[in-house]
């Protein structure tokens, strides 16, 4: 498993434990995404049972780190309940992932919509890249 599928299944781990469980909707979209990159589940496990300190994240391209943000929001959202310190938890990788911590809202409403409307994945990203002061 590549480094940076690593340190992504890192953190969505430690977003899906902030609130003390990972719920089955969790869970579940952890092994899909272990699952669609090869990783086995005896590896997703033994992530979860023994979870990293989350690396530093400033060598990522903006485009892997609109991923992780793509990801954690999507997570966030997964199990239909969110908790403060999931929202917390978003923000706080937001702004290591250089943006602006509002960048959450502004995703998780795009999150949102799209499920209803399939929006392309793209137009989302065009659209919350005012929120990162680099790009």
């Amino acid at each position: 498993m590549d480094v940076v599928l690593r340190m992504q299944l890192n953190v969505l781990i430690h977003l899906a434990m902030v609130d003390g469980q990972i719920s089955k909707e969790e869970k579940k979209t952890l092994e899909a995404i272990a699952s669609k990159h090869n990783v086995s589940p005896v590896q997703l496990e033994e992530m979860i049972q023994y979870p990293k300190p989350i690396e530093s994240m400033g060598a990522l391209s903006n485009d892997v780190k609109f991923e992780y943000l793509y990801s954690i929001v999507h997570l966030m959202n997964i199990d239909d309940e969110i908790d403060q310190r999931e929202i917390n938890f978003c923000q706080n990788m937001a702004v290591r992932l250089g943006y602006y911590k509002e960048v959450v809202d502004e995703l998780w409403t795009e999150i949102l919509e799209n499920k209803h409307l399939k929006k392309n994945k793209e137009a989302i990203k065009k659209k919350i890249q005012k929120f990162n002061p680099y790009i």
